[in-house]
C-alpha cells in the first residue's frame, strides 16, 4: 500500500510500511516576493517521523530553509551533486548527495535512487549549484508481506524529455513504477518555459513513457511563477484525462488530501 498527501506545490508525502519520504519541503506563505495563491491544508507540526527528505533542486519553491524547522535534525536529506554544500550552512541534517542512477538504501530497507531531470536549478545566480534529480523510491519494508515492493517516482520539476521513457523502460523492466508525481504547471510563456517545465498533456505523456500505474499531479496551484492562469492547469489536466479515458488513473489532489493505492 502506498499514501500519498499532496501538501502543495511540489511537496507531498510519501508512505508505505514504516516508511515515510517528504518532498521538496516548502510550508510558507511566499517564495521570495510571491505570495502562496492557495491555502495549504496541511499543519507541518503534525508531520509524522520522517525516513527521509529528498530535494530536486536549489530552486527557492523548492529548497525552502525555512520549512526545515518542523523537521527532526536527524532525518537524511537527500540533495543532487553539488547541493550539499549550500544545503550544510542552514540544517543540521545529514545532507547526502547522490548522482544520477546512484542509490541510497535506508536502515528500513527503502531505497532512494536519483534519476534525470531536464531542468536547471540554481540560487543566487544561474551559475551555482544548478544540479536537479527526479527519485524513484522503493519501499523494501521489512514489514510489507507481499512480494510486490511499491515504487513512487517524484520527478520534482522537469521538462519533458526522452529521460522519462528511459526511465519507464528500466524500472518497467523489473517492477512497474506504482505512483508517479509529475508536475503539471507553470508552462507559459512556452517560448521560455518548455525547456524547463512540463504542461499538462506532456506531464500525461511522461506518465506513459513511464509505464506507471497511476499518476498524482504536482506542482500547481500553490506559486504563480508563470503566465496561464492559476487554474488552467487541473482543467486542462481534468479535459485530457476525460477525453484519453484515464480517470481512473490519473488522481487529482487538493492542499491536504491523500490518496492510497
Amino acid at each position: 500500500m502506498i499514501a500519498i498527501t499532496y501538501i502543495g506545490h511540489a511537496t507531498t508525502l510519501i508512505e508505505s510500511g514504516e516508511s515515510r519520504v517528504l518532498t521538496d519541503p516548502h510550508f510558507g506563505n511566499r517564495v521570495l516576493a510571491l505570495k502562496r495563491q492557495e491555502r495549504m491544508n496541511y499543519e507541518p507540526g503534525k508531520l509524522p517521523e520522517l525516513s527521509a527528505i529528498v530535494i530536486s533542486h536549489a530552486h527557492h519553491d523548492h529548497l525552502d530553509f525555512n520549512s526545515f524547522k518542523y523537521i527532526k535534525s536527524t532525518v537524511p536529506v537527500f540533495v543532487p551533486i553539488g547541493i550539499a554544500k549550500l544545503v550544510s550552512k542552514y540544517i543540521r541534517n545529514p545532507v547526502i548527495e547522490l548522482h544520477q542512477f546512484a542509490s541510497h538504501k535506508l536502515p528500513n530497507g527503502t531505497e532512494i535512487t536519483a534519476t534525470p531531470a531536464k531542468h536547471v536549478g540554481f540560487r543566487w545566480t544561474g551559475l551555482r549549484y544548478r544540479a536537479c534529480n527526479s527519485y524513484v523510491i522503493s519501499f523494501k519494508n521489512q514489514s510489507l508481506a507481499t512480494s510486490h515492493q511499491p515504487l513512487v517516482f517524484f520527478a520534482g520539476d522537469t521538462a519533458y524529455g526522452d529521460h522519462f521513457k528511459e526511465l519507464g523502460q528500466m524500472f518497467g523492466a523489473q517492477t512497474p513504477i506504482d505512483v508517479a508525481l509529475l508536475p503539471i504547471a507553470s508552462y507559459s510563456p512556452v517560448w521560455f518555459m518548455k525547456h524547463r517545465h512540463t504542461n499538462p498533456a506532456e506531464a500525461i505523456q511522461a506518465f506513459i513513457d513511464l509505464g506507471a500505474k497511476k499518476m498524482v499531479p504536482i506542482h500547481f496551484g500553490a506559486f504563480k511563477l508563470s503566465s496561464e492562469k492559476m487554474k488552467e492547469p487541473i482543467e486542462w489536466l481534468t479535459r485530457l484525462a476525460l477525453e484519453r479515458e484515464l480517470g481512473d488513473r490519473i488522481h487529482i489532489l487538493k492542499s491536504g488530501e491523500k490518496a492510497e493505492f
